[in-house]
């Protein structure tokens, strides 16, 4: 199964290579955008993420610190091309996410993490896929919860 893992800033992009090795060593194809697509202001999605983009069948979205252009096109993207996705963030960026990604979005509060595990099976439950789609979602839903919470807590 190949996985797209779109992330907000460079210091999210810690999280979403320790789920990309996570993936691979479970037999997942996964792929995280460089860092460098991140910097500056894109007016276009990155040639290498959009081709990668369309040939996942999962996307898993890592807002921690904040949404950059560069994610914010991926995972439009990925709502455009109708896949299987999930979009983790912290309650402080929940109010502003909320009407780009709807039902996709589901809110880590490390304070109450049984929330998110009940937020992404939820999700799960909403979304037509196969049931493939459905345990790489919950598998690295869950892993990126656990790494979410372990994150240093200087975030805010």
């Amino acid at each position: 199964m190949k996985v797209f893992i779109s992330y907000g800033d460079a210091s999210d992009q810690v999280t979403a290579l320790r789920l990309q090795a996570l993936g691979a060593v479970n037999g997942l194809t996964v792929y995280v955008p460089p860092a460098f697509t991140r910097q500056g202001v894109p007016t276009l999605l990155d040639p290498e993420a959009s081709q990668k983009l369309n040939e996942a069948e999962v996307v898993l979205g890592i807002i921690g610190a904040g949404l950059t252009e560069a994610c914010r096109q991926e995972l439009n993207a990925g709502m455009a091309l109708r896949k299987n996705m999930i979009v983790m963030t912290y309650p402080a960026s929940a109010p502003e996410l909320q009407p780009y990604f709807a039902s996709n979005l589901v809110v880590i509060d490390p304070a109450n993490p049984g929330g998110a595990e009940i937020g992404i099976v939820q999700h799960l439950k909403t979304i037509d896929a196969q049931q493939n789609a459905k345990k790489a979602l919950l598998a690295l839903g869950t892993l990126a919860l656990g790494l979410l919470i372990l994150a240093p807590a200087d975030r805010s």
